[in-house]
This record gives C-alpha cells, sequence and structure tokens, in this order.
C-alpha cells in the first residue's frame, strides 16, 4: 500500500464493520485473528493481537533466555508483522 489515504466503512446497528481490504492487507489480518484497539483521545490504534502461535518456538530456544517476558512478546509481535 503505497501512500497516505484515508479509508472508511458503515458501522451497522449490531456495532460491526467490514475492515477494508488495504487494511487487512497491511496489517496481515486473517479470518480469526484478534484485534487489540489503543484509545487515544478521540483517535483509536488498531493493532493485531500476535497470540499464542507467535511465541511458538520463542520459549523452548536458548534464543531468547536474556529476554523478559514483555521482550519476547514485543518480538513475536514484530515477527507476526513480517509474516513470519
Amino acid at each position: 500500500m503505497k501512500g497516505i489515504f484515508m479509508l472508511h466503512s458503515t458501522v451497522t446497528q449490531k456495532g460491526q464493520t467490514t475492515i477494508p481490504s488495504a487494511v487487512r492487507e497491511a496489517l496481515h489480518i486473517q479470518s480469526g485473528d484478534k484485534l487489540e484497539y489503543d484509545i487515544q483521545g478521540s483517535q483509536v490504534t488498531i493493532r493485531v493481537h500476535p497470540g499464542i502461535m507467535a511465541l511458538q518456538g520463542a520459549l523452548a530456544s536458548s534464543k531468547g533466555k536474556e529476554l523478559s517476558f514483555a521482550q519476547i512478546r514485543q518480538a513475536a509481535a514484530e515477527a507476526r508483522k513480517r509474516g513470519k
């Protein structure tokens, strides 16, 4: 996705909306993914929650032995964004 442009979607009476395909592609959102919402005033940041699958192998290897759990979670989230 090149450039910055505004995307929009409509909210239904049930509070549901469709995430535009450009957003799904940019965030690598797939069916069944969980989303995190960070609300700051009138703005919201949406992130894909990495879930437990993103930690697969991280705790079993010596690679992350010196890392805190928060650092492991961050590394897992970054790996998920890269599609690993």
